[in-house]
């Protein structure tokens, strides 16, 4: 039976693994990056008005949904607790949506 031969990595390569725990080092804390109180607050009131995925034809339960900020924090930090800056996403749709922000993907 034929084998196949191991992909060729340089030796700075890094697996997927690594670069993301790396990643999340250097972004600090959910608190130190201003997911606080008032986040709370605001997230809250949020879900109140808008409990369900905004996709269409999503049928995610509402206790499985995140709050996204629409424009990002890091570009925008006076609108972090803007309410119409906000959207609810279920689980799979905010992490595509971090996971292209972020170019985990490339």
């Amino acid at each position: 039976m034929p084998v196949r031969s191991r992909s060729h990595r340089p030796l700075w390569h890094k697996p997927l693994a690594q670069r993301r725990k790396e990643f999340d080092r250097f972004r600090g804390t959910s608190r130190q990056r201003g997911y606080d109180a008032d986040w709370e607050r605001v997230r809250a009131q949020h879900l109140a008005l808008h409990p369900a995925c905004c996709v269409p034809g999503c049928k995610t339960p509402h206790d499985r949904v995140n709050v996204d900020h629409i424009e990002s924090v890091k570009k925008a930090p006076e609108r972090r607790l803007d309410l119409t800056n906000l959207r609810t996403l279920c689980q799979s749709h905010h992490s595509a949506r971090t996971s292209l922000d972020h170019s985990w993907n490339s």
